[in-house]
């Protein structure tokens, strides 16, 4: 089952020394046991993946080669733990680390994670970034480190029969991971429709925007049930109360193995006023 690579980011500031500073590779090695970012505010070249020839300088670049990366793990990463792994469904961080060889190939692959699975798919699928135009220095080839931090959905292959509960207008989705960021949006749009901004603006006249924390669960008939809300002001948390129970009942609930179960709902959301 595959499942959205929610984020993936790489380090993008880049600044230059000036043109007379000369760096040799062991310059480079030694800069990046330290921290990758420094390796790339002095390399004048940043390495340029297949199709982002035309991105205008290094920023744009390593945009785009931060996009292409992450297609390529959406595409290809298994985000289905083994049955017997004690690793939890959920939200994980992964931290890929790589190096850009002379030739454009990447080489010294790692991944820093706690899970041996996850380790591993994820350097199976960093060996699939093709060969590239590598990183020069002084019109050399040198080679250049990375770090891609991941935030991976994953899923025990023992939860795979779970279905999370369907909000009104998301019953087409195909996927259950399709179904729970359309029933997730459709929630969000509901409490920020629905908040009293004008109430909030009364009370905290200084600020712009809020932020709270909601949980609810949506029990086994589709309903909303248990609320809590956490505020910098008891207002906008009674707000945020009041306007949850007022989500209508789900076209379904959550189910696991087929049968209906109570599904615990957690959302950190700002609104503006």
């Amino acid at each position: 089952m595959k499942h959205l690579i929610l984020s993936i980011c790489m380090l993008c500031s880049i600044s230059f020394y000036a043109q007379e500073k000369t760096l040799s590779q062991s310059t480079l090695d030694s800069l990046s046991d330290k921290s990758d970012s420094k390796v790339l505010q002095v390399i004048e070249n940043a390495p340029v993946y297949k199709g982002c020839e035309k991105a205008d300088g290094n920023t744009n670049k390593k945009k785009c080669m931060s996009q292409k990366i992450a297609r390529l793990f959406h595409k290809e990463f298994n985000t289905t733990l083994p049955k017997d792994s004690k690793t939890e469904s959920g939200l994980k961080r992964i931290v890929v680390i790589f190096k850009v060889g002379k030739e454009g190939n990447v080489i010294d692959i790692d991944a820093n994670t706690e899970d041996e699975y996850l380790r591993n798919e994820a350097i199976r699928v960093a060996q699939m970034i093709p060969q590239m135009t590598p990183g020069f220095q002084r019109g050399k080839p040198v080679i250049v480190p990375y770090a891609l931090p991941l935030r991976i959905e994953m899923i025990n292959a023992k939860d795979e029969d779970s279905k999370y509960p369907v909000y009104k207008g998301c019953q087409k989705k195909s996927t259950n991971t399709a179904l729970e960021e359309c029933s997730k949006l459709k929630i969000m749009n509901f409490i920020k429709m629905s908040f009293d901004t004008e109430m909030a603006s009364l009370v905290l006249p200084l600020e712009k925007s809020t932020q709270f924390l909601l949980e609810f669960t949506i029990n086994k008939k589709g309903k909303v049930e248990t609320v809590n809300a956490k505020a910098n002001h008891k207002a906008i948390a009674i707000e945020a109360i009041k306007i949850a129970k007022r989500l209508p009942k789900f076209k379904a609930p959550g189910t696991l193995n087929g049968k209906p179960v109570d599904t615990p709902f957690k959302l950190l959301m700002t609104v503006y006023f």
